[in-house]
């Protein structure tokens, strides 16, 4: 069954968002290496191929082991180009295919390239295959001029003074631009159709979405193709279908053909009747009226089958879905799950802040609510504010402040007694202009008083409700300070703990709580609980297989040295011993192992453990968000327990349990001594 697919992929990334190790990707796609022996793959590779390797690299895997040393951390040494194949072609026919495409895109002739071919069962379909190719290839463009080694072969491109090439091969963006994807899948679809026209294979693909080959097809006015493309045109009645009587005599033939229960077509009986009648026309009826009938039923058979092909493909995708996320569930929950002292400290430090945070709010809201209170001496006045307004407050501080003011001006006015008038004129005028504001303002007061008067009780009824709201405003504040002393206590209890710690703890590491702690280094265990280890090469070793961390620093007379782990090593309380492996010159095999002091950590701490990977975008099913909920209770309940433990009496000692949630099984005295040992240790 003829299909398209091209996937244009930069180098391809774990689930953490890791870049996967060249060489591991190189032999997975050609089943070498640790992918050589895969156990549970219904896949085969059927051919694979390289091309256009330099010189030094004696091998395909040697020319991406290097591509995978010579990139930046961020940076791809590769980019995979996945086609689906065709299950109609032979083997030799799908090969020239890929070589085409080679030839045509430029890969072939100027890139380093490595694909392989896989044919499989169908996953959802055993009646048909599922041939592909991988292809990945450098996007180094090479220079046949110019060679370069391992060394120079992937740096990046440089220009001396002199405007010559000194350094690295530059890199080609075209496959990555948009305009040379959208080129690329054409000429993928053209390959293909041209080898199907040229076989006389009727099939054809397109680069292009169904919608938009529909839509093509609309606009081109073929609008029966865009419903369905294998019908049978019906035949050619001209202008018969003018003539009212032909028209009821197909309306009269359709239903006559919708009653029958087998498959309408033409009967013997009503072929020979039209055969004596030797009437063509009736012919034409006959067989324009079952061409309708067909097509009607052909487009609900298709449509019946596409919708029950959708609902195959979503029950499919939902169910590969599920058992994907229980996978991911499964693996998140048996990811370890670790507390140090090192988070009961942070946790401790954290929760001081927080009090202090939270005391400097508490005060200032103590200090609004202290504002409200108004003092018993206050409250007539208060409460007649709030009775007639400010006004009168107003005026009797004018009023006040008036009679200040002629105090000294009374004793200026008997002092000037004698004084001739036009030299006294000013000053009395002004005189005079302040006893009429004073006289003004006690006539209003002396009016307020008079209202006062008679609203007395309404005065009393203010006052009391004041008081109701002085009591509630004190009762707040004697609660908000015996918090603010505790918040008090407690900060300080906090931060003398975690000094405590500070000042008794040598090793913030030690792990105080653990569970799922693996026992063996082995291939689903993660560096530091986040970067799983298959992600890194393996090479095997006198009967033993090492994981290779990183590079050893080294003279250049000294053979190359790398850090590493030995798959089935002891683990002790999540930490893995550190092995330095001496290589061969070519880098690929080990000659020698010696063992350091060393080691690393197979866990993640506990606030990385208590996330999920987001920053993806991620959406996680509800199985893994139920897990990661579990394990966030836990690891949060545990450092609470921690945390009662280490604000009590405790002098900086803090007894630690390994795997304290397994159960306790009977031994005899001997094992009981020993796990014991194991089990619990006092820091």
């Amino acid at each position: 069954m003829a299909h398209y697919y091209f996937g244009n992929h930069p180098h391809a990334c774990a689930k953490n968002g890791a870049k996967i190790h060249t060489r591991s990707h190189y032999d997975y796609i050609c089943r070498e290496g640790q992918y050589s022996n895969m156990q549970g793959k219904k896949e085969d590779l059927v051919f694979s191929c390289s091309g256009n390797l330099p010189d030094w690299a004696n091998t395909a895997g040697q020319f991406w082991d290097a591509a995978e040393k010579g990139r930046q951390s961020n940076g791809r040494a590769y980019r995979e180009i996945r086609m689906g194949l065709q299950e109609e072609l032979s083997l030799e026919e799908n090969i020239a295919l890929v070589e085409e495409f080679l030839k045509e895109s430029g890969i072939g002739k100027n890139h380093a390239f490595s694909y392989a071919i896989h044919d499989k069962e169908a996953a959802y379909d055993s009646d048909h295959r599922n041939i592909h190719c991988h292809l990945m290839f450098s996007e180094k463009t090479i220079e046949k001029d110019r060679p370069l080694g391992p060394d120079m072969y992937f740096k990046h491109y440089y220009l001396n003074e002199q405007g010559d090439p000194c350094a690295g091969y530059r890199a080609d963006r075209y496959y990555q631009s948009r305009q040379g994807n959208v080129q690329m899948r054409k000429q993928w679809a053209d390959i293909v159709n041209r080898k199907f026209q040229e076989l006389g294979i009727d099939q054809e693909v397109s680069e292009k979405t169904l919608e938009a080959q529909r839509q093509d097809l609309l606009a081109q006015g073929r609008f029966e193709e865009a419903e369905q493309f294998d019908r049978i045109p019906a035949p050619h009645l001209g202008d018969a279908y003018k003539n009212p009587k032909i028209v009821e005599r197909i309306k009269e033939k359709v239903r006559e053909i919708d009653e029958q229960t087998e498959y309408p077509g033409c009967s013997a009986d009503q072929a020979a009747e039209t055969d004596n009648n030797d009437d063509v026309v009736e012919q034409k009826i006959v067989y324009f009226a079952t061409d309708k009938v067909l097509r009607r039923v052909t487009k609900e058979i298709q449509q019946a089958r596409q919708r029950l092909r959708q609902e195959d493909i979503q029950r499919l995708e939902a169910r590969i879905a599920a058992e994907q996320d229980d996978a991911e569930a499964e693996a998140l929950a048996n990811k370890p799950i670790v507390v140090t002292i090192r988070d009961v400290y942070e946790e401790l430090e954290y929760r001081a802040e927080e009090e202090a945070k939270k005391r400097t709010q508490m005060l200032v809201f103590y200090k609004d609510i202290k504002k409200q209170i108004i003092p018993d001496r206050f409250l007539r006045n208060a409460a007649i504010e709030r009775l007639i307004g400010s006004d009168y407050r107003n005026t009797k501080k004018r009023l006040n402040r008036i009679q200040e003011e002629l105090v000294p001006m009374e004793q200026k006015y008997i002092e000037l007694k004698d004084i001739p008038y036009a030299e006294k004129k000013e000053f009395y005028l002004s005189y005079s202009d302040k006893l009429r504001q004073k006289q003004a303002l006690e006539q209003k007061i002396k009016a307020y008083h008079e209202e006062l008067n008679k609203r007395e009780d309404e005065i009393q009824t203010i006052m009391d409700e004041l008081k109701a709201e002085n009591e509630s405003h004190k009762e707040r504040l004697k609660n908000l300070y015996g918090k603010i002393n505790k918040s008090e206590r407690m900060e300080k209890i906090y931060s003398e703990k975690a000094m405590e710690i500070k000042n008794n703890v040598s090793d913030f590491d030690k792990i105080l709580y653990s569970r799922k702690m693996p026992r063996l280094v082995m291939r689903h265990c993660s560096l530091d609980g986040e970067t799983p280890l298959t992600n890194y090469q393996i090479i095997p070793y006198q009967g033993k297989a090492f994981v290779i961390l990183s590079d050893v620093p080294t003279e250049p007379w000294e053979r190359q040295k790398k850090t590493a782990l030995l798959l089935g090593d002891t683990v002790e309380k999540g930490k893995a011993n550190v092995y330095v492996v001496t290589m061969y010159s070519e880098g690929k095999d080990i000659s020698g192992v010696s063992k350091t002091t060393e080691q690393v950590r197979l866990y993640a701490n506990a606030k990385t453990a208590m996330e999920l990977q987001t920053g993806k975008g991620n959406h996680y099913s509800p199985q893994i968000q139920n897990v990661q909920q579990r394990r966030k209770s836990e690891i949060v309940g545990k450092i609470e327990e921690f945390l009662r433990a280490a604000t009590e009496n405790t002098n900086g000692r803090y007894h630690a349990w390994w795997d304290d949630e397994e159960p306790r099984k009977k031994k005899d005295k001997l094992k009981q001594v020993e796990e014991d040992l194991y089990r619990g240790w006092n820091m």
